[in-house]
């Protein structure tokens, strides 16, 4: 299978559950963006920063706590996600005084001049472009000299485990899945080999871990489902796809206290990420 027609399927997922999407994954993401600013060095006071494959906008507003005076711009492929962070920037005055543009664009033929960031952050994004070099490249054109690239990827999504065990009980003839747009670059080589391609002579690996997590068990159910629905089930029948949340609940119960932790109330399951920093 291509590079392409894996990106494509993921993109794909990741639309079909955009509705749900911070609940879903959107936090753990969130909170990956969240180790960035302290990763970032000698900025200017002002500096202009590139939310690339923005999503719904989690960088510009985790960014913009930690560096108020910055200038944010915004890009993304996929129009309803463009959508959403308009809105999200409608109704907050403090992000509409520094989000100065949030646009449809594609990260592999950014509409922006050279050397123009400080700062470019695609956060789990790279691995949906068809041709991740060529969004490296955009990357390094677009940024200052100087200025910082930052990509991360997931390195370990903890709730894989439970994704199999739920896939083996409902369909157990089904291939587990892989996860194919994500875990090739598990391993942080191909993230590194990409931005090299890309233009970059050093880049700094840094691995954080955070989590997907539920208010309550019943809750991470819930996220879980959202989640096994978009990545295991698109091509189940409707029959299979029936037995996903009463098997989803079982599995939890049964492997709940292998794979899931508790913290400040929450219950979840670990997620490891590489945030890459490069300079220009």
């Amino acid at each position: 299978m291509t590079n392409t027609s894996t990106a494509r399927e993921g993109l794909e997922a990741f639309m079909a559950v955009i509705a749900c999407y911070e609940h879903r994954v959107g936090h753990a993401c969130r909170a990956v963006a969240n180790h960035v600013p302290a990763l970032l060095t000698d900025l200017p006071q002002s500096p202009i920063i590139l939310d690339n494959a923005c999503g719904t906008g989690a960088v510009t507003d985790e960014l913009l706590r930690a560096l108020p005076s910055a200038k944010f711009y915004a890009a993304d492929v996929v129009p309803p996600m463009v959508q959403v962070m308009k809105a999200n920037v409608a109704a907050s005055v403090t992000m509409q005084n520094s989000v100065v543009a949030v646009d449809i664009m594609d990260g592999q033929a950014l509409q922006y001049q050279s050397n123009f960031f400080d700062v470019s952050v695609t956060n789990f994004g790279i691995f949906f472009f068809p041709d991740p070099i060529l969004g490296a490249k955009e990357i390094y054109r677009t940024l200052k000299p100087g200025g910082f690239g930052v990509v991360t990827v997931w390195k370990d999504l903890g709730f894989k485990p439970l994704l199999w065990e739920v896939q083996k009980r409902v369909k157990p003839i089904n291939p587990m899945a892989e996860l194919l747009v994500m875990e090739a670059w598990s391993d942080g080589k191909l993230l590194e080999k990409t931005l090299k391609k890309g233009g970059f002579t050093t880049v700094e690996l840094k691995e954080v871990t955070e989590g997907m997590w539920g208010v309550s068990t019943d809750d991470l159910k819930s996220v879980l489902l959202e989640n096994f629905t978009a990545l295991v089930s698109r091509n189940w029948s409707d029959e299979e796809k029936a037995k996903l949340p009463e098997v989803t609940a079982e599995v939890l119960k049964d492997m709940e206290s292998e794979y899931c932790v508790q913290s400040g109330g929450r219950v979840g399951v670990l997620m490891t990420a590489w945030i890459a920093v490069c300079k220009k």
